[in-house]
């Protein structure tokens, strides 16, 4: 039962208007349900919000999910890499106590200290192309900054000098400090000629660039005049021809082309002309391994027929040339029967280029046994 909301008169079932005020029921009853669907307008929003909430939380979880799926693969990653590391760790640990173990070993066999790093290629063929652009002030430099490198010293041969005369170029050192010259002509008097032969050709080489820069010939001498030194061991008639009034003039160096080099005037360096020298030695090939392993690079194919000992013994000639001391009673024994050794207690271990490449390519090769 309804009732007018203007008096409170109860109302009969579709009355239109209320018997005791007159206000019209009809308008009543439409009034009261726009009231409710007022309602509508903020349900809407609420549902709106509700499902961009949901939303938001889905796209939220998802992105959730998908970082902790991508952060937990790379960190399977990262424990598969460390696995692996460690793996990889372990064998290097190993290789590593085997190489120090055949360090060791190489140390106790050979008794020859470790080489310097060697020069790159690049740096050698730029010293090569910088040669081709020699002048004579430039060679001048070059001749004074090589000496000969023997028993723990480097042996400076004093102030070069060039002069051009009749087209052709005079290079000569003249001024030998005294104590130099005397211990130049103890290496010859011990044969231990392998340092001088080496000063000679880098000597050489720069008077081929001069050459070829300058289109002239040349000359080379060196020694000094009127001293009191000379090689004991030169024959005495030799002597005799050197020496005057004034004392001894025996040259340490004397070359006009790559066949025509002498040291000491019994000693010839070139067999005949060539681009790059070949040494005539003295000494029979018999007595060294590898004869000239001092001064030319040595190939893999020039010791495949060497085997693990002959090896051994081919580096070590190496360091026997500069009179390395053994500690290896047989090594030891080995080189005190070659002529050319010569111990030399001052000895540092050190090497020139060449020696330095074929310790190295021995020690390779060496490995493989």
């Amino acid at each position: 039962m309804e009732h007018c909301t203007n008096c409170g008169e109860r109302l009969e079932r579709n009355q239109e208007f209320c018997t005791a005020c007159g206000q019209r029921v009809h308008l009543m009853e439409k009034d009261t349900p726009s009231r409710v669907k007022r309602k509508a307008p903020f349900t809407k929003p609420m549902i709106g919000i509700a499902l961009f909430i949901l939303i938001g939380l889905l796209v939220g979880g998802a992105f959730y999910i998908g970082g902790k799926y991508t952060s937990q693969k790379p960190s399977n990653v990262s424990d598969d890499s460390a696995l692996t590391t460690d793996e990889v760790s372990s064998v290097d640990e190993k290789s590593q106590v085997d190489q120090n173990e055949a360090k060791e070993n190489t140390q106790e066999t050979s008794e020859a200290k470790p080489v310097p790093t060697l020069k790159s290629t690049t740096e050698k063929n730029d010293t090569d192309a910088n040669r081709k652009t020699l002048d004579i002030d430039s060679a001048i430099k070059e001749l004074n900054n090589l000496s000969i490198q023997a028993n723990g010293r480097d042996i400076s041969l004093g102030e070069w000098d060039i002069t051009k005369n009749d087209g052709k170029l005079l290079i000569q050192a003249d001024e030998i400090p005294s104590a130099n010259l005397e211990h130049i002509f103890t290496l010859y008097d011990q044969q231990n000629l392998a340092p001088i032969k080496k000063w000679s050709i880098e000597v050489l080489h720069i008077a081929q660039q001069l050459e070829k820069q300058m289109q002239v010939d040349w000359n080379i001498s060196v020694g000094n005049d009127c001293v009191a030194q000379y090689p004991l061991t030169l024959p005495s008639d030799v002597i005799t021809q050197y020496s005057g009034s004034c004392g001894y003039s025996i040259p340490v160096l004397q070359a006009t082309n790559w066949g025509e080099m002498t040291l000491f005037i019994d000693e010839k360096m070139m067999s005949e002309y060539t681009a790059d020298p070949v040494f005539d030695y003295i000494e029979s090939s018999s007595s060294y391994l590898l004869p000239h392993s001092d001064v030319i690079k040595l190939s893999e194919s020039e010791l495949t027929s060497f085997n693990k000992d002959e090896l051994r013994l081919a580096r070590n000639e190496i360091f026997a040339r500069h009179g390395y001391l053994f500690k290896s009673d047989e090594l030891e024994s080995y080189f005190a029967a070659k002529t050319w050794y010569y111990p030399d207690p001052y000895y540092d271990g050190s090497l020139n280029n060449v020696e330095e490449y074929n310790v190295k390519l021995i020690e390779d090769l060496e490995e493989l046994y």
